[in-house]
């Protein structure tokens, strides 16, 4: 049996021009989409070689905070939990050399 063809058609692209420097400017901007990790992010931006950011997490918390780090700051930091009471766990973050 052969398949019924689809009476759909495709829609066609709709151009704008734009100057080279709003093309640029487009571009490098970034999503409204954050993601629940981006405070920690802030916070460690702000992070000296001698401080150390410590919270409490999850066990899946911690691997989205491993995850977030390693995407953002990949090489600048460096991250350590211990588990505490519970399914929680104490996460340190801190800047490497």
């Amino acid at each position: 049996m052969a398949k019924a063809r689809s009476t759909r058609k495709s829609t066609p692209f709709e151009f704008e021009t734009l100057s080279e420097k709003e093309a640029a400017e487009r571009r490098s901007t970034r999503g409204t989409r954050r993601s629940k990790y981006s405070p920690i992010g802030e916070q460690f931006q702000d992070l000296g070689t001698d401080k150390v950011l410590a919270f409490s997490a999850s066990k899946n918390e911690v691997q989205g905070v491993r995850n977030y780090m390693r995407r953002n700051f990949d090489g600048e930091h460096q991250v350590n939990s211990r588990r505490t009471d519970g399914d929680m766990y104490e996460v340190h973050i801190s800047r490497t050399s």
